[in-house]
């Protein structure tokens, strides 16, 4: 099944835009081809970029506290499983301070003259030909496990918010459980009554079948396409059998 998700706030759309770069990163970093690890370095600009964000930083933070606060009132529950609890609230302790300890993730990158070069000569069609940076040409004959490091320890600052994102998504998706749903002739709505949400997660059987989804503290809306992968997507006037999973934590 296909899992499509829709974010209900800013902070739930840039944790979902860094886990899926730290797994681009990760995909490709691991390669040996210079040609896959070229994709890694633009992809550590990108995460440089998000985690550099002082008001995502203080969003998560808050965030982390309440939900820290949120498992706390679960230690007294024989429902639950205190030591998964426990580890769980030890997890988030040691991730809350990496976050709050860390000052600009991004330095190492920003204060590289070599990782600029490249930076400001990724805009430009193909301007990191060895015609136009012959230093990077160069660096791509070095051996794999070599360049490999050295992006590494780019991204080793990073490497907590990729821990507190998969932390806060990983709470966040297990508080919703997915329903049947029916979309009638492609369409369905459903009012919230104001009703906080933070993430929509709509799952599909057909690869062709995308939701078009918009939704608000009141209502939400979702409208079946059907993407061939060669014109328009376009909208469905069938039935659509879906799984629904609304999650707050």
């Amino acid at each position: 099944m296909i899992i499509y998700e829709y974010p209900f706030n800013e902070l739930v759309r840039s944790l979902l835009r860094l886990e899926y770069l730290f797994d681009r990163f990760e995909y490709f970093v691991e390669k040996d081809d210079a040609r896959d690890q070229h994709q890694a370095i633009s992809i550590l600009f990108d995460l440089g970029e998000i985690t550099a964000r002082a008001d995502l930083k203080s969003s998560l933070m808050k965030e982390l506290d309440r939900q820290k606060a949120s498992l706390m009132a679960l230690k007294k529950s024989s429902n639950i499983d205190q030591d998964a609890l426990q580890a769980t609230l030890n997890e988030m302790d040691v991730i809350w301070g990496q976050i709050n300890q860390t000052g600009k993730t991004n330095a190492q990158i920003l204060e590289s003259e070599w990782l600029n070069l490249i930076r400001s000569r990724l805009s430009i069609p193909g301007g990191t030909s060895p015609v136009d940076l012959p230093a990077y040409y160069a660096w791509q004959f070095t051996d794999a496990s070599v360049r490999r490091a050295n992006l590494k320890k780019f991204v080793g600052p990073l490497l907590s918010w990729k821990e507190a994102s998969q932390l806060f998504l990983k709470l966040l998706r297990s508080s919703g459980k997915p329903a049947a749903t029916l979309a009638t002739n492609g369409a369905y709505q459903q009012m919230l009554s104001g009703k906080t949400y933070q993430l929509m997660r709509v799952g599909v059987e057909n690869s062709q079948l995308i939701p078009e989804i918009s939704a608000n503290k009141y209502m939400l809306w979702t409208r079946f396409m059907v993407c061939d992968g060669e014109t328009k997507p376009r909208a469905l006037a069938e039935d659509v059998a879906f799984q629904l999973s609304l999650c707050n934590f």
